[in-house]
């Protein structure tokens, strides 16, 4: 029973912490692309991978049975990542168990169940909770087959490794070994996984264009950012290097930092949640580094760090994104009428403004004016707008919405999102009539003059 409490309890925790105000935080960008292209047929994601997130066409196709199953609420769309991460926390305490033993196994566990960052992306809708989940189970099922074989369950683990998140595959850096056996288990792993590359590889530029290059202080700083608190992720990774396991602790290492040099000699690209597939393998060190103290030190010291964490895991639970899109969806809702039409700035940016909107509105939103092709006919995120504003600008009220700048700090103003053209055309046959300010957007009505 004790080797099986060491995992069910830090399961069950983690399933209750992460459960708690799953709904509340409002879906970001990140968050509304997933609905945007989970939504749509099977044909038609494959379609959207061909242009833009080819990479995580898998999950997208994971999000689209969700939704068919249990509908596109924000805990539906989370549900994946929630289950997911529940399973993290066994895999984690069970990998600590195969080293160390269910002692250093419980304290992994409930370490990993009062972390910040767990609750954060297990309430995400992306695919970094799958990670982390298959990166600790390929790591727990590498050692089993080591030692007993099984080599085809950890090759299977290997392919839902990377087709959770193609990065976390630098996990194999840590994971290999002389045996040809490895090797067998690993190719047709990889191999399932290199369709999606190749079409990451093509969208890279487009997809990473918001990155600047990695620094010094943005190393230094990585525990902070892994873990949402510096103290935090000081202290997970200062008792997982006193854990004393080399290639344990090598395994979480190295993905850092060829990432890092990635980034440095060919595109920018370290970003801190793309590596919480380490997550983890260093609370499970940290696990160890518990245990090496007393019992009563140690869990003395899991509740301190539990207690330091509230503060993050409270403001967490508040918002995921600097836009508000249900305060603007309820702004626009309150004054609308019939008839009105609205006008998205800027269209092609990452605010992902217009899909936003739809989420909290449905089909109860005022005409997009300037649309003549959404993103589901685009095959990608973005609508195409008319070229002529003028010509299309025939509603008596236009909404405008515009998103602020957070690459330059720039705070959006009434219309200087907008286009020169459809400026123009507001300026010349509309007048404002109410302008409102709401957390990342500002909001204005124009009335025919």
């Amino acid at each position: 029973m004790r080797r099986n409490l060491c995992w069910l309890a830090p399961a069950v925790l983690t399933a209750l912490v992460t459960a708690y105000q799953a709904a509340t935080p409002q879906l970001w960008r990140d968050e509304l692309a997933t609905w945007s292209a989970a939504r749509r047929p099977v044909p038609e994601i494959f379609a959207l991978g061909q242009h833009i997130d080819g990479v995580t066409v898998p999950y997208y196709l994971l999000v689209h049975g969700t939704i068919a199953l249990v509908g596109d609420s924000p805990v539906a769309l989370r549900l994946p990542s929630l289950v997911a991460m529940t399973a993290a926390a066994a895999c984690t305490a069970l990998l600590a168990r195969r080293l160390w033993g269910p002692f250093p196994a419980l304290l992994a566990g409930l370490l990993f169940a009062v972390l910040p960052v767990i609750s954060r992306y297990a309430q995400e809708a992306r695919g970094y909770a799958l990670a982390m989940c298959f990166a600790a189970l390929a790591t727990l099922l590498l050692l089993r087959a080591r030692d007993k074989g099984g080599w085809t369950a950890y090759g299977l683990s290997v392919a839902a490794l990377g087709l959770a998140h193609q990065l976390a595959l630098l996990i194999l850096l840590g994971h290999a070994g002389r045996k040809k056996a490895w090797l067998a288990a690993v190719l047709p792993a990889v191999a399932v996984v290199v369709p999606f590359t190749l079409l990451g590889l093509g969208q890279r530029d487009r997809q990473l264009d918001w990155l600047s290059r990695a620094d010094l202080t943005t190393l230094a700083n990585f525990p902070e950012t892994l873990f949402l608190s510096g103290v935090l992720g000081g202290a997970v990774c200062a008792l997982a290097v006193v854990a004393s396991h080399r290639r344990l602790l090598l395994t979480a290492v190295l993905p850092v930092l060829v990432l890092f040099a990635v980034d440095q000699l060919i595109t920018p690209m370290f970003v801190g949640r793309y590596l919480l597939f380490v997550v983890p393998l260093l609370v499970a060190l940290a696990g160890r580094g518990l245990a090496l103290l007393r019992p009563v030190p140690a869990l003395v010291v899991l509740i301190v760090l539990a207690l330091i964490g509230l503060p993050v895991q409270n403001d967490i639970r508040r918002t995921h994104s600097p836009f508000d899109y249900r305060g603007a969806a309820a702004v626009i809702h309150a004054g609308a009428r019939e008839g009105d039409a609205i006008v998205y700035a800027p269209r092609d940016g990452w605010q992902f403004t217009d899909i936003g909107l739809r989420y909290y509105l449905g089909n109860d939103l005022p005409d997009d004016a300037l649309r003549v092709a959404g993103p589901e006919e685009n095959d990608s995120l973005w609508a195409t707008e008319c070229p002529d504003p003028a010509a299309c600008l025939t509603a008596d009220r236009v909404w405008t919405l515009s998103a602020d700048n957070l690459e330059t700090g720039r705070r959006a103003g009434v219309t200087d999102q907008l286009t020169t053209a459809t400026q123009a055309v507001l300026a010349r046959s509309y007048r404002q009539l109410q302008v409102t300010r709401i957390e990342g957007f500002t909001i204005a009505l124009f009335v025919r003059s």
